[in-house]
């Protein structure tokens, strides 16, 4: 019996499931309000809430293109749904939504580019990468997700640095005052 495995990923409706349970493993509990939701620039694969009261768009693209049209959709999403928190928490109290807690935008991708790295951080706080793979384990049904942040790998072993060798002058001695004023 083989361990686990990456395997491509599933339909949109297997990603969303394994998706959910990947969120909740990141250690920030999201309780998620809706999936497949209709966004000003398409599809909104989760709709959650996190434990402050903060509303999170988990929008899904796994194109090879790195995720930069993701920092795109992701600013739209966030600029059409923080007007509508506040219709929310009225709507529905229960949610505990916070009252100026704005939006964040998790962009989950196969892989991020340099230049998408770059956009999220010039867009400031409210949009977190997250790179994700799946993983077919043996006996399971249906795939695994598995998030991490990219960038964020874990630093090799270092090997403890040798003493330095002492520094050695490599300018002319010698000089006089005389010779140094002349140079000047």
């Amino acid at each position: 019996m083989s361990g686990p495995r990456l395997v491509p990923a599933p339909s949109p409706a297997v990603r969303r499931r394994a998706l959910r349970a990947a969120l909740g493993r990141l250690g920030r509990p999201l309780r998620v309000l809706a999936e497949d939701v209709g966004g000003i620039s398409g599809p909104i694969d989760l709709v959650a809430v996190d434990p402050a009261g903060r509303v999170v768009a988990v929008l899904v693209d796994l194109d090879v293109s790195g995720g930069l049209t993701l920092v795109g959709r992701a600013l739209a999403e966030r600029a059409d749904l923080a007007p509508r928190v506040d219709d929310w928490r009225k709507l529905a109290p229960e949610l505990a939504l916070a009252a100026d807690a704005g939006v964040e935008c998790v962009l989950v991708s196969a892989d991020f580019a340099p230049a998408t790295m770059a956009a999220v951080s010039a867009a400031g706080p409210g949009l977190t990468p997250m790179r994700i793979r799946f993983v077919a384990q043996p006996g399971a049904a249906s795939p695994r997700a598995l998030l991490e942040r990219p960038g964020v790998e874990p630093e090799p072993p270092r090997t403890p640095a040798a003493e330095p060798t002492p520094l050695r002058a490599v300018f002319r001695t010698g000089l006089g005052e005389a010779e140094l004023a002349s140079r000047t």
